[in-house]
């Protein structure tokens, strides 16, 4: 008996094999962990061309990106920070980061904490009202739900004083708006600009539609930004009436002030440059302010040349030396990070990590959980919030360091999406957020591994999957 093969067969089956090794070389080229490269390399051999298709709209990182979009560079417009005051830790993340190339510590800045979504939302509505000259708003999610509308209704009124008001919005976590824009309508007829972060039909076939922007940076002429967590939305913040019945997440919303903000505005400038061909206003100078606050925003994502979020992130853990306190809605951290956390344990650090018991996607909740056991069983404290969903991003360290901002503790915040990070050293800011963090606890479950053979089995294939979700 002969086999015999159809010529297209045959066809096929070496595109194929061409096509996985193209992208396995592509992998090879761009360094990434052993775990990612594995699961992608089993999802390319398990689904024969699905696999291709996956890895072309959500497997690419950096590499096809800098074709198009150039990386960020910034220009420091005030002395960098160097004080013998600052603790050790704050020094060495500045020099590891001023030779990644990112913009310097930054001093005579003042921070401010809304942990209230209406609070919150109130000080954006002030900051909307007494802007005069420009608004800049980039964010991952603007729906027209009420908390949107209201704001939209704001935003559109400013516009036709002669503020210019731009909005840069996601495609993706926006894309309600992108499909269906008629609520933008009055917004762009009163003079307002908005542009949409990597559109959807645009990139759908040229390995870009992975790349999202989950940056959140709201900007007010010179004065203020605001950044953190909060999406423009009803379940992140708004007023009263405008409430869920459900009720709201649990989330942070920062205020700065001071010469770091022309940092952030260099950020806001070149995406909306790369969304848009809108010319920005001229910046104005930045005043410093009476509060000596340490700041050194860290933006991250395919736009930047190195990995300065992770490096410091990883130097900062393995400099703990009584605890680390981690708040993150996913938790599916890269080996190198989940290492760095085991060994802090071994060493007698305090390592304590809360995030929802359930998240608003299930598969996160299923891809953490080999790595939620590993870290009880080693030793660290897991606390599961109770309420609704929390949202919220923060990482303290020895009570001396601050990491806030738009980062989750997973692959995707880290190495693929354009997010928006901060170093701050500040006591006060410090211990008022270890006070809601201790809220937040208290309002929380201990996380006891289940026990059974079988569990443990569906954990450890799941963490098989982890690094690609």
């Amino acid at each position: 008996m002969t086999w015999e093969f159809e010529p297209w067969l045959l066809l096929l089956y070496f595109a194929y094999v061409f096509l996985v090794l193209v992208a396995l070389v592509q992998m090879l080229y761009q360094r990434r962990s052993p775990q990612n490269l594995m699961a992608w390399l089993l999802t390319l051999l398990l689904l024969p061309y699905i696999g291709i298709l996956l890895y072309l709209f959500f497997g690419s990182r950096k590499i096809f990106y800098r074709r198009t979009k150039p990386s960020l560079t910034f220009h420091e417009s005030h002395l960098a920070a160097e004080s013998s005051h600052l603790p050790a830790l704050a020094q060495q993340i500045n020099r590891l980061l001023g030779a990644e190339q990112m913009a310097s510590l930054s001093t005579g800045n003042q921070v401010a904490l809304f942990y209230e979504d209406h609070t919150a939302y109130l000080a954006l509505l002030k900051a909307v009202e007494q802007a005069h000259y420009s608004i800049y708003l980039e964010t991952y999610i603007l729906q027209a739900d009420a908390t949107g509308r209201h704001l939209l209704e704001a935003l559109t009124l400013k516009a036709r004083q002669g503020v210019q008001v731009c909005l840069l919005l996601d495609a993706i976590g926006s894309f309600a708006l992108y499909v269906h824009p008629k609520p933008l309508a009055a917004f762009r007829a009163a003079g307002g600009h908005v542009a949409f972060f990597q559109p959807v039909f645009k990139n759908f076939f040229n390995s870009q539609m992975n790349l999202r922007n989950h940056r959140k940076l709201y900007l007010f002429d010179h004065h203020v930004a605001f950044t953190g967590g909060m999406n423009l939305a009803n379940d992140y913040l708004g007023l009263a009436c405008h409430r869920p019945e459900q009720g709201r997440w649990q989330d942070l919303l920062f205020a700065l002030s001071g010469p770091v903000l022309a940092h952030y505005h260099q950020i806001f400038q070149q995406d909306w440059r790369y969304a848009s061909a809108v010319p920005l206003r001229e910046v104005q100078p930045f005043v410093p302010q009476s509060q000596n606050v340490f700041v050194q925003a860290i933006p991250a994502g395919p736009d930047i040349e190195k990995e300065g979020l992770f490096e410091s992130l990883m130097l900062a853990i393995y400099s703990a030396q009584r605890e680390l306190v981690i708040v993150s809605p996913y938790f599916i951290p890269d080996g190198s990070i989940m290492t760095a956390l085991l060994l802090a344990i071994k060493r007698g650090v305090r390592m304590r990590l809360l995030s929802p018991e359930r998240s608003d996607h299930r598969i996160f909740d299923i891809g953490r959980s080999s790595y939620l056991r590993e870290l009880a069983e080693a030793g660290g404290e897991i606390h599961f919030y109770a309420g609704k969903m929390l949202h919220a991003k923060l990482v303290v360290v020895d009570a001396q360091a601050l990491l806030f901002g738009t980062a989750n503790l997973d692959y995707r915040s880290l190495f693929i999406n354009h997010e928006l990070a901060n170093w701050v050293y500040d006591a006060p800011l410090i211990t008022q957020c270890l006070n809601w963090i201790e809220q937040i606890q208290a309002q929380s479950v201990e996380y006891v591994p289940t026990q059974g053979r079988g569990r443990r089995l569906w954990e450890n294939l799941s963490r098989v999957i982890a690094p690609i979700l």
